[in-house]
């Protein structure tokens, strides 16, 4: 019997240890960019490339996605059919195969934007505990919060509708505050930000996807601390996990 809901201790522990990877990547792809010359640009990125729309999808459809642009689509359905589907997929992350290049029509430019989107998401995860769409959820409701923190993570996310929808209206009534907090939001994560306890959050953000979120205090200090080494052993450990997983448990996971 698995451990954490639908994983074993020994998966989970796989799944967090790919965490530095994922960090690394996130400063690379950028860096790469930057490096190259305006013709090498020009000849990857043609006319109309973003891909902030895609953040309107819930985060399971943006990874399919994602998964059928790279010629993968077939992994997850495979993948289900095993014993044990979870080890299917930490299987996938851990081959290192040749990749044969984008399903048509799509482009390099377009497996560009879908990774970018995918890590824009796991670092929303890493700091906010949701994706960029349960974000963007919450923003359609009304929670601007929700909205200026999704801008933190991927500034284009104003391109996206349910952004520019907001913006568009606090133009309309003139709102300098809405302004003023978005001008804030487009410089990025603060230091404060980057100081948040990040692999911790996705690790709960893993444990609710997975069906599990039931632990006692005691259990979270021992996953957390001795187990996972994601949280500083100290008297109030448990306590202060605790409530960060209850906090956690009114989130959406879309």
């Amino acid at each position: 019997m698995k451990e954490y809901g639908k994983l074993s201790l020994d998966q989970f522990k796989r799944l967090v240890a790919v965490l530095p990877e994922l960090q690394q990547q996130m400063a690379d792809i950028p860096r790469l960019v930057r490096g190259c010359s305006q013709e090498k640009l020009n000849q990857l990125f043609e006319k109309d490339f973003f891909w902030a729309d895609c953040y309107e999808l819930p985060f399971v459809e943006q990874i399919a996605l994602l998964l059928y642009v790279l010629g993968k689509a077939h992994l997850p359905v495979e993948a289900a059919q095993q014993p044990d589907p979870q080890q299917a997929c930490i299987d996938f992350i851990d081959q290192d195969e040749e990749w044969q290049g984008p399903v048509e029509p799509f482009k390099l430019q377009d497996v560009v934007g879908l990774t970018l989107m995918l890590q824009r998401n796991i670092l929303s995860i890493m700091l906010y505990q949701r994706s960029l769409s349960a974000l963007l959820e919450e923003a359609r409701a009304g929670n601007f919060d929700s909205l200026f923190k999704a801008v933190r993570v991927d500034r284009s996310i104003v391109a996206c509708p349910t952004v520019a929808a907001c913006i568009a209206r606090a133009e309309l009534a003139d709102d300098k505050d809405f302004f003023l907090r978005l001008g804030h939001a487009l410089k990025g994560p603060s230091k404060k930000h980057w100081k948040s306890y990040q692999n911790l959050h996705y690790a709960m953000y893993m444990l609710r996807e997975c069906g599990f979120d039931r632990m006692s205090e005691a259990q979270l200090e021992n996953l957390f601390v001795n187990e996972l080494k994601l949280y500083e052993a100290h008297p109030g450990a448990g306590k202060n996990l605790f409530k960060q997983f209850r906090e956690g448990k009114g989130f959406s996971t879309t």
